[in-house]
């Protein structure tokens, strides 16, 4: 999924896109997978055959938390921003989620 996403990046950001920052990307893939697993909250019995299509279903979701931890960087745990008369407030990774359906697996007790 990790090269496949960096791909769709590069894609995404066309001529803006800088290979000097492309290990500062691959660590927002990681950074996104991980914080979507953790939302997810798999149960031990779910194997990663499983847990991959599972993530292949919601690969927009991880899509836009990549580029959420992209671009914040230099901004983290800001909630609002202005300079220069240029006024900028972010949403949070928890919007990400409720903007693609994305909850917890529930399990049984």
């Amino acid at each position: 999924m990790e090269k496949e996403l960096l791909q769709d990046l590069k894609n995404y950001f066309g001529d803006d896109y800088d290979e000097c920052n492309e290990s500062a990307l691959l660590f927002c893939i990681k950074r996104a997978i991980l914080s979507f697993k953790n939302k997810r909250n798999y149960p031990n019995t779910y194997s990663d055959t499983l847990i991959n299509s599972d993530m292949e279903k919601y690969y927009s979701c991880i899509f836009d938390l990549t580029l959420y931890w992209y671009n914040m960087q230099g901004c983290e745990f800001q909630s609002s921003h202005s300079e220069s008369g240029v006024n900028r407030a972010f949403n949070s990774e928890r919007d990400i989620y409720v903007l693609h359906d994305i909850i917890p697996i529930a399990r049984l007790i």
